[in-house]
């Protein structure tokens, strides 16, 4: 299944439902193997006492950060309150949604909300081949920057969640959930990764998303995005797994997408060129020749019928 963003609100209608709002905009984000990640956006201007009852229980975390320096918050969960305190810009709060948390509110805030089931999460350790989380713990006061960037990352989604970039969305729905793995599931950090090549999720996402864009023109970055590496990390990793550069590998594929679609007859060597992402025929000859030691024309000659 292909990543998608969807624009039908049903995370934002549940929450204006549930907190008696007009409006919360919000979008949903679906990986590519189906599991689903909420995004919303909520904000309050008036400075005056409130309770933001608790979501109905269910096995999945509702994950906020604070876009602006906030108020005063105060956590009550079976009979017990937390103080949240002061909640300044990346304040970063984790609520167990199976424990029915109300939130005592006293003061203008401005959120970046994400709705994380444990399905979600479940299907995002098995893509990185690490063991499945118990729980996700954060601690009262915790000021998470890098949520703070990616929640801020979102705003122009939410705002327009129709036309967001599936892309995009999925880029920062990734860095989240690799992020709140490791800083707050306990997932440990393998500093030997790069050594050791890339993680088998990580060639996965990589080769389909070179395919993908066999035709077109694919940066480095693009696909280390995919893997959420940087550029060098990716590139080196790569090669350490597969034995070719990314472009190398991207090369090879295109030639072997040339070659299936000669057995075509009807088709123009030049069409097939275009359609493989060589920049003409000459250039599809060339490469052709070099990976398969005959031209494309006299290949299809020998292997026509």
């Amino acid at each position: 299944m292909p990543p998608s963003t969807c624009p039908d609100n049903r995370f934002g209608q549940r929450l204006a439902r549930q907190y008696g709002v007009d409006a919360v905009p919000s979008l949903v984000a679906t990986s590519r193997w189906g599991s689903e990640l909420g995004i919303a956006r909520m904000h309050y201007d008036q400075p005056h006492l409130f309770v933001l009852p608790p979501l109905p229980s269910e096995d999945a975390f509702l994950l906020s950060v604070e876009i602006d320096a906030g108020g005063s918050r105060r956590i009550c969960k079976g009979g017990a309150t937390q103080r949240l305190g002061l909640q300044q810009e990346g304040a970063f709060h984790i609520a167990d949604l199976s424990e029915c948390a109300s939130a005592y509110v006293c003061s203008p805030f401005n959120v970046v909300l994400f709705h994380m089931p444990r399905a979600t999460i479940d299907a995002f350790a098995s893509e990185m081949d690490v063991p499945r989380v118990g729980a996700l713990h954060c601690e009262a006061g915790t000021v998470d920057p890098v949520v703070a960037g990616l929640g801020r990352a979102m705003l122009p989604a939410l705002a327009q969640p129709e036309a967001a970039s599936t892309l995009f969305v999925d880029h920062l729905t990734l860095a989240l959930k690799a992020h709140v793995l490791h800083a707050y599931g306990g997932v440990a950090c393998d500093v030997n990764a790069e050594s050791r090549g890339l993680a088998p999720w990580q060639e996965r996402r990589a080769k389909a998303f070179l395919r993908e864009h066999l035709a077109g023109d694919v940066s480095l970055a693009e696909v280390a995005r995919e893997c959420a590496l940087s550029r060098s990390h990716f590139s080196k990793s790569f090669k350490q797994t597969t034995g070719q550069t990314p472009h190398a590998w991207l090369v090879a594929q295109r030639v072997e997408a040339a070659r299936r679609l000669l057995g075509q007859a009807e088709l123009p060597i030049a069409e097939i060129a275009a359609a493989c992402g060589f920049s003409d025929q000459s250039h599809l000859t060339r490469v052709f020749s070099a990976h398969v030691g005959t031209s494309p024309a006299r290949w299809r000659r020998l292997n026509a019928g």
